[in-house]
């Protein structure tokens, strides 16, 4: 399982990383949000998919 963030349209607020820091970073180099993980551990998958349903604008996605 994974995790993207579609960085075009993030607003940014930090709620995923204010919730989710074991899955979330924000990068000031690059402006955006990025997820610490290629592949999301199976201890995470849980978290992650509540990140999802989480976000404020709905860009964070599951993919199998």
């Amino acid at each position: 399982m994974k995790l993207e963030i579609n960085k075009e349209y993030c607003i940014r607020c930090g709620l995923c990383e204010d919730l989710y820091p074991d899955l979330f970073k924000r990068n000031y180099e690059e402006h955006c949000i990025d997820v610490l993980y290629d592949e999301i551990p199976a201890e995470l998958e849980e978290r992650a998919k509540q990140a999802a349903e989480d976000c404020a604008v709905a860009m964070i996605k599951v993919i199998r």
